[in-house]
């Protein structure tokens, strides 16, 4: 089984044009999904929406709510820890954005490439062939080109190129091991500097990552980015430190 873990924050519209492409898909391939949406303190309806639209389109959907907004880094704590406890062992993990940027077409891709290489996360990255930006601007490309070279350069994990999207894979056995590493500790990245964290904690474990090329469509996002540019620049920089600076191993090449 494929959990969908989506992270939402009023996200009303996004829910009936994402919800109708997992409907798609599960047509078109048999593969049934499950959407484990958690909406963060949400004002505009998006739980009401998730519910009655994945009725009507034949969506399997557990949804989890923040009575307020507590933000991304607390919300991928959620999805995933709910995930953890209603998951059988050899289930998946899919974590996306909720916002209908990101293609949900590309998840048998990334399953297909974790059970070809038995790789414990694969990242749809905007880094490999094939991969393409539309509709961000070229300010915002360019320092998610600036942040992949720092953290590339600077704690480098074999076969990961995309440390920052949060549209990924992860093998149920992988981020229990994980859990169990870390503890409380594992989850302690409010913002979006979530995304990196995670990966950048997984190397004690020394993970087996591939990667997948993504088109990523901000063209068709339907609200504005909840993003703080700047605020996510300065987290993200003192995280990169702080593992540069950790007594945390570094990771070897498997062979």
């Amino acid at each position: 089984m494929i959990w969908i873990v989506l992270p939402a924050y009023n996200e009303v519209l996004s829910i009936e044009p994402l919800f109708s492409r997992f409907s798609l898909l599960q047509e078109k391939t048999g593969e049934r999904f499950k959407i484990l949406l958690v909406d963060d303190g949400s004002s505009d309806g998006t739980s009401e929406k998730a519910r009655t639209f994945a009725t009507k389109v034949g969506l399997d959907l557990v949804l989890v709510v923040h009575e307020k907004n507590s933000g991304l880094g607390e919300t991928v704590k959620t999805g995933l820890t709910s995930f953890l406890k209603m998951s059988q062992p050899e289930d998946f993990a899919c974590t996306m954005d909720c916002d209908n940027t990101q293609p949900p077409e590309l998840i048998q891709s990334m399953v297909s490439l974790a059970n070809s290489n038995n790789l414990d996360i694969v990242v749809a990255s905007r880094y490999q062939h094939g991969s393409e930006v539309k509709g961000l601007s070229l300010f915002r490309v360019m320092l998610s080109q600036g942040a992949s070279f720092l953290f590339h350069t600077c704690a480098p994990i074999p076969g990961l190129k995309d440390y920052t999207c949060g549209f990924r894979l992860y093998r149920r056995s992988f981020l229990e091991r994980l859990t169990q590493s870390y503890g409380d500790k594992l989850f302690t990245e409010k913002g979006f500097s979530c995304m990196a964290d995670i990966l950048l904690k997984s190397r004690r474990l020394q993970p087996r990552i591939g990667e997948v090329g993504m088109v990523l469509r901000y063209d068709e996002k339907t609200g504005e980015s909840k993003m703080k540019v700047f605020r996510t620049i300065m987290l993200t920089l003192q995280l990169l430190f702080k593992h540069m600076t950790s007594s945390d191993p570094k990771p070897q090449q498997k062979v």
